[in-house]
């Protein structure tokens, strides 16, 4: 691609000199390691008119079009051909509603640019917990497990809007020939098809913008954190609490976990954190008018004293607090041995005991410490369900360690599947492993629907099955 000058002229030509660049280098700037063998002209445009004329231009020139997704997505284009798209420099913000609680935003959007502006304005927005982009829209349409879960559902994007393969919009809502839409996920009279764009590596369309739901400040803000001895105790907690509908956020988290997120970047300070720290710790945020917020304070700590959790004073509750006032993104996690792999799914609160003793042994096959592993739970939507992710922390220049870690997580993902969790947003190995265990008719659905709005398959091929 790179010796095809005439196409890097138009592309040139299409989006000036300064939003085209070639090389290894350019690429790898969008990306924590290098993409090895790939041959690709990075492109930024900083419209919407810029993105559909690059769309466009490939579908006619039949060349791949792929799109920048994820800080960690290297590895998914190595040896691929074609344009790569950045869209990081859209980022206006185009409208904060508070009358209907949403922010109309541009994919480049931050959630530190936007949580700026909602502030002014007394507003908020719900961070992942496992971030891989800074972009808000990005994280959304990816449906990453965001704090606050646990009283609001999946998909926190109402409308959104996408380019195609051959550079027509789609525009969710069931107002279709609209500017916004108006609708959640819902269509004109037929099928709804938006919801295939979720977590869908953009092979049917690339999204640009969004209507996201953001949320008042209450009147009183206050946290809680209680330690204890065994992941059982913490789980109950944690499930009678969301149950009973008494915080906003919440999560237990092991030694491990915790000490990485409150050490601050400084990984010499992680060991001493872990000494502080209880093998477990559950967190409570309660927001509301002051006299509930007594309530519920008081009525979580009767549990917990119940439970035998102990009330955490002090340095930790406040290190928690100031860690929840933006996003825990999974490459954050770097600093501490150079890399960070997560696995993670959703299971009934009675399994995430089960659902740790599956990963812990997969682990000890590939010659690991599960100690060492990070662990959090997160309950979803009153606690219906639990989400459970593992971390795991290494040297990626160490090929030995790099190979444990990527053998735990298949093989942990593999047993996961057999137990009846549910993996969301699988990708590579792991949605090849899932789909292949599945009605054949789901993933027919998703090859069909890929050949309808892209018959030439050229945009983000192979990046969500091979062959799609």
């Amino acid at each position: 691609m790179n010796g095809n000058g005439s196409a890097a002229k138009e592309l040139k030509r299409l989006l000036g000199e300064g939003n085209v660049k070639t090389g290894a280098s350019a690429v790898a700037a969008c990306f924590l390691a290098p993409v090895d063998g790939a041959d690709l002209v990075l492109v930024t445009p900083k419209d919407v008119d810029g993105l559909a004329d690059v769309a466009a231009f490939s579908y006619e020139s039949e060349i791949p079009l792929f799109s920048v997704r994820r800080k960690t997505d290297a590895g998914n284009l190595a040896g691929k051909k074609g344009i790569l798209v950045d869209l990081s420099g859209m980022n206006k913000i185009k409208k904060i509603d508070l009358r209907n609680l949403t922010a109309n935003v541009f994919v480049g959007v931050t959630f530190e640019q936007l949580a700026a502006e909602l502030a002014r304005e007394n507003q908020r927005l719900l961070y992942p917990l496992a971030g891989t982009s800074p972009s808000i829209v990005r994280s959304y349409m990816d449906r990453d497990i965001l704090m606050g879960e646990g009283g609001y559902r999946h998909p926190h994007i109402s409308v959104f809007h996408a380019m195609m393969a051959d550079g027509q919009m789609w525009v969710s809502g069931s107002q279709q020939l609209t500017d916004e839409g108006h609708a959640d996920f819902r269509e004109d009279q037929g099928p709804q098809f938006s919801p295939f764009f979720g977590a869908s590596e953009d092979i049917f369309g690339i999204p640009y913008y969004g209507l996201v739901y953001t949320y008042p400040n209450r009147e009183e803000r206050r946290l809680v954190a209680f330690g204890f001895d065994n992941l059982e105790a913490a789980r109950d907690l944690l499930y009678k609490v969301s149950r009973a509908e008494w915080c906003f956020e919440s999560f237990a988290a092991n030694d491990r976990y915790l000490s990485v997120i409150l050490a601050g970047g400084d990984a010499g300070a992680v060991a001493g954190m872990k000494k502080k720290l209880n093998p477990w710790t559950a967190v409570f945020t309660m927001e509301h008018y002051k006299d509930l917020v007594d309530v519920w304070e008081r009525y979580i700590k009767e549990a917990a004293r119940e439970m035998g959790g102990k009330l955490l004073k002090g340095q930790v509750p406040e290190m928690c607090e100031k860690a929840l006032s933006g996003p825990w993104n999974v490459y954050d996690r770097d600093y501490f041995k150079g890399r960070t792999e997560t696995v993670d799914c959703y299971n009934y609160f009675k399994n995430v005991p089960d659902t740790f003793s599956v990963i812990d042994e997969k682990v000890k096959a590939a010659g690991l410490k599960p100690e060492e592993t990070g662990k959090i739970v997160v309950p979803v939507y009153f606690g219906s369900s639990a989400y459970c992710e593992t971390d795991f922390y290494y040297n990626a220049k160490e090929a030995k360690a790099a190979g444990s870690v990527a053998d735990a997580c298949v093989k942990s993902y593999e047993a996961l599947i057999d137990q009846g969790a549910f993996i969301d947003k699988p990708r590579g190995a792991v949605a090849e492993m899932l789909y292949a265990r599945m009605d054949p008719s789901y993933v027919n659905m998703i090859k069909l629907f890929k050949r309808t709005v892209d018959p030439k398959g050229l945009l983000n091929p192979d990046q969500l099955l091979e062959g799609v």
